[in-house]
C-alpha cells in the first residue's frame, strides 16, 4: 500500500482525532454568551408592569431599578415604576429595599395603598414605610392658587419639601386650549408669586401646572402637568388683550329714569279705571226717571 492512500480504520481515527481538537473551540463559541444588551428588556415602565403581570418578579424588578435610574421622568413614570420596584422587592425578600422603595413611592404618591390580598411578605414593609412617612413634618406636596384676569394676574405656589428631593420648580402657563406653554423656573418655598401675562383679544380661560424636579429633572411633585393642567378664568368684566371691556355704560335717557316709570305706570292704571266705568253697562232711562212726582200729603197728586 502507497504513502498516499489509507486503510478505513486510520482514516477513522484521524477524523476522530480533528473533531476532539475542534469541536471544544466550536462548542465554546456556541455556548458563548450574548451582550448583555440584548439579554436585557427594555428599561421603560410598561416592560416593568408587563414582566411583573407575568409573575416574573426578578425581571420586573430588574428593570424597574434601570427605569429609576433614568432622568427626565414624569410623575406619572415615576409612581408606576416605583410600584412595581417596591412590591418587587417585597416578593423577593429584599425587606429592606422593599421598606425604603415604598417610603420613596408614598413621598411621590402619598394616597397610595399597597394591596392587602397581597400577604404580610409585601404588607410588612409597606406599613413600616407608612409609619416613617407619617412622621415627616409636613406632607410633600404642591399647592397652587390662581387669580387672575384677562389683564394678567398671579399665580402663588407653595412647595413642601420634607425630604429635600425638590431641586427645581417649573411653573407652566397659556391663554389657550393648545400649543407652547410660558415657563417660569423658581425657587422651592411659601406662596412664591408668578406674574401672568395679559391675555389675548378673547381669552379668558388661563391652564396652568407646577413640576417639582428632582436632580435627574423627573418631576417627583406636581400639581397639573402639560397634558392635563389645571384652569382657571378671568373675573367677569376686566379687560385685556385689546379686546373690548370694562363694564357695559348705562343709558341716561328718560326712559332709564325710574320716575318715568312710577308716572306712566300711575297713568295707565288710572286710564284704567276711567275707560271701566265709561264703558260699563248703563240702565236704559225710564219714564219714573225722567218725570217729577208731586205728592199732596200721603197721596200723589192729580
Amino acid at each position: 500500500m502507497g504513502r498516499g492512500s489509507r486503510s478505513p480504520a486510520g482514516l477513522a481515527l484521524l477524523l476522530a482525532a480533528s473533531f476532539v481538537a475542534v469541536a471544544p473551540s466550536a462548542l465554546a463559541q456556541r455556548a458563548k454568551p450574548a451582550p448583555s444588551s440584548t439579554l436585557q428588556a427594555p428599561a421603560d415602565v410598561e416592560t416593568a408592569e408587563q414582566l411583573y403581570a407575568k409573575l416574573d418578579y426578578e425581571q420586573a424588578n430588574a428593570v424597574a431599578e434601570r427605569v429609576v435610574k433614568k432622568s427626565g421622568l414624569t410623575h406619572d413614570q415615576l409612581v408606576r415604576a416605583y410600584r412595581v420596584l417596591a412590591v418587587t422587592y417585597a416578593v423577593l425578600d429584599n425587606e429592606d429595599k422593599a421598606k425604603d422603595a415604598f417610603l420613596q413611592l408614598l413621598t411621590y404618591d402619598a394616597d397610595y395603598q399597597a394591596d392587602p390580598n397581597l400577604g404580610p411578605k409585601v404588607n410588612t414593609p409597606f406599613m413600616e414605610a407608612r409609619g416613617s412617612f407619617r412622621s415627616l413634618p409636613t406632607k410633600p406636596g404642591v399647592e397652587v392658587s390662581a387669580s387672575v384676569s384677562t389683564n394678567g394676574g398671579t399665580l402663588r405656589v407653595t412647595t413642601r419639601d420634607p425630604t429635600k428631593m425638590v431641586k427645581k420648580v417649573n411653573v407652566g402657563y397659556r391663554w389657550t386650549s393648545s400649543g407652547e406653554y410660558s415657563v417660569a423656573p423658581i425657587a422651592p418655598g411659601e406662596a412664591v408669586a408668578v406674574e401672568v401675562s395679559a391675555a389675548p383679544a378673547g381669552r379668558t380661560r388661563l391652564d396652568f401646572y407646577v413640576q417639582a424636579l428632582d436632580e435627574r429633572d423627573n418631576a417627583v411633585l406636581e400639581a397639573g402637568n402639560p397634558n392635563v393642567p389645571k384652569s382657571a378664568f378671568a373675573e367677569a368684566g376686566a379687560t385685556g388683550g385689546g379686546g373690548k371691556g370694562g363694564a357695559k355704560a348705562e343709558s341716561s335717557s328718560v326712559f332709564s329714569s325710574a320716575f318715568f316709570w312710577i308716572f306712566a305706570g300711575a297713568a295707565v292704571a288710572g286710564g284704567g279705571t276711567a275707560l271701566f266705568f265709561a264703558l260699563r253697562p248703563q240702565d236704559p232711562p225710564s219714564s219714573a226717571s225722567l218725570a217729577p212726582v208731586i205728592r199732596c200729603g200721603a197721596e200723589r197728586c192729580n
